[in-house]
């Protein structure tokens, strides 16, 4: 399926909303995410930094969600992540936009009765609060402010690549 049959499908505010998200997507050569298109998702992916980002727009419940993702080393046999910057990203944007940072943190996918082994959640704090994300998945609903909210952080995170 095409992005562009993805979109077809959807109400134009939520066409408009997913047209802008890769077009600015598109700005970040430091991220270089590379999209590809299911039959119900548009994935976004940086293996230069081991970071996803999907939007599901024709699942019962829509969302977008982003985090760094596991990969897996075949000779030592573990899991692992490359370098999280949650916690910085946020931290930048809390100085400008802190509604906007407190907003991403209460989205974060909370381990709740993990089955994995290892556990997979990852503790992040932020302003005094911590919190165990399931994956390292933050999850938002598909509306215009949340989609302002993920450009936000990627932003943030885009700067913070940038000056390293």
């Amino acid at each position: 399926m095409s992005f562009q049959s993805v979109l077809a499908t959807l109400p134009t505010e939520l066409q408009n909303d997913i047209s802008e998200m890769d077009t600015f997507l598109k700005t970040m050569p430091q991220i270089r995410f590379k999209r590809t298109v299911d039959k119900k998702k548009i994935n976004y992916v940086s293996p230069d930094h081991g970071i996803s980002y999907a939007i599901l727009p024709l699942y019962d419940d829509s969302k977008q969600h982003f985090g760094w993702y596991y990969l897996y080393n075949k000779e030592t046999k573990n899991w692992y992540r490359k370098t999280d910057y949650f916690v910085e990203t946020l931290t930048a944007i809390a100085q400008t936009d802190p509604q906007s940072a407190e907003f991403i943190f209460d989205a974060i996918n909370e381990c709740t009765a993990c089955i994995g082994n290892p556990c997979s959640a990852i503790p992040y704090e932020f302003n005094g609060i911590q919190k165990s994300a399931c994956y390292g998945r933050i999850i938002m609903g598909l509306d215009h402010n949340e989609f302002n909210h993920v450009k936000s952080f990627f932003k943030s995170l885009y700067k913070l690549l940038d000056n390293s």
